[in-house]
């Protein structure tokens, strides 16, 4: 007889202590057992939680593992028992959910390889499949290729001298040589870019028109306003993923799919395990004209070091001394909650005491609150540039910390007090700052960016920033990160691209299991290629992307110019 099935409680969050935190409120019916309240978590309970749309979103906070999951529901029953909680007495409405009526959805297109994400790394995918040979979509939520680099404001450099990938490894030259054919930046040739190797693009459509040029060249399909909105799994492979578009839902079957959303979205919905970090968010601006001349001189005229009295005035602000932060949930008592360390060190000269005095009348905010954990600011400094193309601007950007990205509720509350935190700050500048006397917002970013947040989980990413930053060999070796020239050569290997449990699925750069590690515009291209490259190639000897010979990547990728060391 299976035990009666009860409902113990509605929960926010569980301990990390237990082995998972889940930043979303959530009602779970338990097994107890009759005459008792002892949880019997059992086979039955398992495979509802395995099925159910609310179950499924516990197990992906729990990384996957039922161990961790079995622990939150003693956790909850604990939490009851010691509490003495009656069942009625508790929140116990379900988490309030529709069933949608069935439905049969179109099917538009298909393909031997589906890009999920037309970003970075779903540029260099496409582009590799299609090269390859293969038959490839790319699905893309917005109206233009490149992601970031347009969408949230990054567009004004692609690769960073000293690091690695380069501008010189397989498709950024491609990039590079089309950025100078289309004659947009200055570039006079390809060799001097490649000798520069900090590729700048300050018009922002630049970037977006070379990618689509690419993309249309190598004959593949797009697929434009087309949002991601769930996957059909049989057997543990997808055999069609669901697209959201303005006149309605349809699908795209497809061989091989890669997950270039930069959330693993696709390998969360699809049931692949994730894990879940801190997502340290910002939304870029444009404000300007800024007389660069005139700031540069009054910010020379500053002190090198921080004021010792806006550490005072910050520490009788924030109420903790200021230290490192280090984002943690929960956070322990006395510790920082926000990246304070950096606004001394990048904003306290620079903005001076006038904002110091803007703050305590109330005119200008040190930072806006989000729910329990959640904080809207500004660390990185005002980035003020000139260009022919853009004249005088400043590029500042918010600072976000303990906000969901997968909550949608949570991250339009950044937005939107993100957008107000850049409007007080172009008033403040305006009012206070040498050279920014006739400065405005010039325009805001079209997403909130978000550095890390979420990606699968296997056994070959590494454990932390240390691992990328020494030297490391993988005999799967795929690329090469260098995040600077004194810091170690680490190959990546493939297997950080392979999801567990769903067999034709590839994810590139932050939702591959490197996650935030994995985080630079040059790898997210070269990940890019190299899972498109397998894609195809996996499509072509007719096997899954997990039995693919890997030498033979390495050869293909060795002579699409991706630097692979050979042993």
């Amino acid at each position: 007889m299976l035990p009666e099935l009860a409902t113990i409680a509605t929960i926010r969050h569980a301990s990390p202590a237990m082995g998972c935190s889940l930043p979303f409120p959530v009602s779970l019916t338990m097994p107890v057992g009759p005459g008792n309240r002892y949880p019997t978590t059992g086979a039955a309970e398992t495979a509802r939680l395995q099925d159910e749309p609310t179950g499924r979103r516990v197990r992906r906070h729990c990384g996957g593992n039922m161990v961790n999951l079995h622990r939150l529901f003693l956790l909850i029953w604990i939490l009851s028992f010691c509490t003495q909680l009656n069942v009625p007495d508790v929140a116990m409405a379900a988490e309030d959910v529709i069933e949608e009526p069935p439905r049969q959805t179109p099917v538009i297109a298909q393909a031997d390889v589906v890009v999920i994400g037309g970003g970075l790394g779903g540029v260099g995918a496409a582009l590799a499949a299609a090269r390859s040979g293969a038959k490839t979509i790319l699905i893309e939520r917005s109206g233009y290729p490149g992601g970031w680099l347009r969408g949230a404001g990054l567009g004004n450099v692609l690769a960073i001298n000293g690091w690695r990938p380069r501008l010189d490894e397989g498709v950024l030259l491609e990039i590079t040589r089309k950025v100078v054919e289309l004659a947009a930046e200055g570039y006079p040739n390809v060799e001097s870019a490649v000798k520069r190797g900090q590729l700048e693009v300050t018009n922002h459509e630049i970037l977006p028109h070379a990618f689509q040029s690419m993309l249309v060249e190598a004959g593949m399909q797009i697929l434009y306003f087309s949002t991601y909105a769930g996957s059909v799994v049989k057997d543990n492979r997808i055999q069609a993923v669901l697209i959201q578009t303005h006149v309605g839902r349809a699908a795209v079957r497809g061989k091989v799919f890669i997950d270039c959303t930069g959330l693993a979205t696709v390998a969360a919905e699809s049931g692949a395990p994730v894990r879940q970090q801190e997502a340290l968010m910002g939304l870029a601006c444009w404000i300007g004209p800024v007389d660069v001349p005139r700031y540069q001189a009054y910010e020379a005229s500053l002190p090198k070091m921080p004021d010792p009295e806006a550490r005072r005035w910050l520490e009788s602000k924030i109420g903790v001394p200021v230290t490192t932060f280090e984002p943690r949930d929960p956070l322990p008592q006395g510790a920082m909650d926000y990246k304070w360390e950096a606004w001394l060190e990048r904003q306290a000269n620079v903005l001076g005491p006038k904002f110091r005095e803007a703050v305590d009348r109330g005119e200008m905010p040190l930072l806006y609150r989000i729910g329990r954990q959640g904080r809207v600011g500004m660390v990185e400094g005002l980035k003020v540039g000139y260009s022919q193309v853009s004249g005088g601007v400043a590029r500042p950007r918010t600072y976000i910390v303990g906000v969901d990205p997968t909550d949608i509720r949570q991250l339009t509350e950044a937005h939107i007090k993100s957008t107000q935190y850049l409007f007080k700050l172009a008033e403040f500048l305006r009012k206070h700052i040498p050279g920014f006397e006739k400065a405005q917002v010039l325009r805001i970013a079209e997403m909130t960016l978000n550095r890390a947040g979420r990606s699968i989980t296997n056994d070959a990413g590494p454990d932390d920033f240390d691992d990328v930053e020494r030297p490391t060999h993988h005999p799967d070796a795929i690329a090469i990160l260098q995040r600077g020239p004194d810091k170690g050569a680490y190959e990546v290997p493939y297997s950080t691209m392979l999801p567990q449990g769903i067999q034709n699925l590839l994810a590139v750069g932050k939702s591959s299991s490197g996650g935030w590690m994995f985080r630079t515009h040059m790898l997210s291209v070269v990940m890019g290629q190299a899972a498109g490259t397998a894609a195809a190639i996996a499509v072509r000897d007719g096997v899954l992307p997990g039995q693919i010979d890997i030498a033979k990547l390495q050869a293909e990728l060795r002579a699409a110019g991706v630097p692979i060391p050979q042993r």
